[in-house]
């Protein structure tokens, strides 16, 4: 029989800086900038449309996605457009890559989110927090492409003004899954480069775990059929394999909040982040 557990967060100690404001920026305050993230959602299926509603619910400002955005060739627009249509057409669906987009054709994934200009692997700043794409299946496929992802993602962090700094990635470094489980490849110094966040899916359900100071969500209950998680890693705070469901991440003043929402309107898990001192 499955279950949920739900433990009070641990915050991550880390000390801030400031992301400037773009060109054009008004002095009035800003609408509240709401990030919805969901991952191995393309299916087409009645939990796809679940989720759909929740998302709609909470008027996100932009959606990033930990991976497996389509399930089947009938494609993007049917599976991504047809239940996320105004942030498609916005332009404010910012993908990882998975390896069900590479089972369907990547040139597909390339052509329908044309506003990447063809890159898998790049920043996206929304607000004061930064996110930082990876394209874990081609980093799996291939050392050559894993180091020079490696290399990028250092680099990028640690240019990085951003008030939380956000890697996203398909596969999960960590995770209690029965079905993938954890990633040893990926299992990166993400800490001493400077992410507060790791943002991954490839399981079908929700984690939040703790390793070495940085906080791993694994968030791949988007759509697709839910797989069963199995005995807790050493770090394992928060754990989900009954619903489908949405995280929800909302910069604040000091904290960059975080939920985890079902499609049944249930909130599994919440925790925060504090922000980097402003220098």
């Amino acid at each position: 029989m499955r279950s949920w557990v739900r433990v009070a967060a641990a915050t991550v100690a880390i000390s801030l800086t400031a992301v400037g404001t773009s060109p054009g920026a008004v002095s009035a305050a800003p609408a509240p900038v709401v990030i919805a993230v969901l991952g191995d959602f393309g299916s087409g299926a009645p939990a796809e449309r679940q989720v759909a509603r929740i998302v709609a619910a909470a008027r996100p400002t932009d959606i990033v996605t930990t991976g497996d955005n389509v399930y089947s060739a009938a494609g993007y627009a049917a599976l991504v457009g047809a239940y996320y249509p105004t942030w498609v057409a916005a332009r404010r669906v910012f993908p990882a890559t998975g390896n069900h987009d590479y089972a369907e054709g990547i040139t597909a994934f390339d052509s329908y989110f044309s506003w990447l200009h063809g890159q898998r692997t790049y920043t996206r700043a929304m607000g004061q927090v930064a996110f930082f794409v990876l394209d874990s299946q081609a980093a799996l496929d291939s050392p050559a492409e894993r180091e020079r992802q490696r290399a990028w993602l250092q680099r990028s962090l640690a240019a990085s003004p951003a008030r939380w700094r956000v890697v996203v990635l398909h596969h999960p470094p960590y995770s209690s899954g029965t079905v993938h489980g954890s990633t040893a490849a990926l299992q990166w110094p993400y800490r001493a480069w400077g992410a507060d966040l790791v943002l991954s899916g490839h399981e079908h359900n929700y984690e939040r775990l703790d390793k070495g100071g940085v906080t791993y969500v694994v968030d791949g209950s988007g759509g697709q059929d839910l797989y069963r998680l199995g005995s807790p890693l050493a770090g394992s705070l928060a754990r989900d394999d009954t619903d489908y469901g949405v995280l929800l991440l909302r910069p604040g003043d000091h904290a960059l909040g975080a939920q985890f929402l079902t499609a049944a309107g249930r909130v599994v898990d919440r925790f925060s982040i504090p922000g980097r001192t402003r220098g």
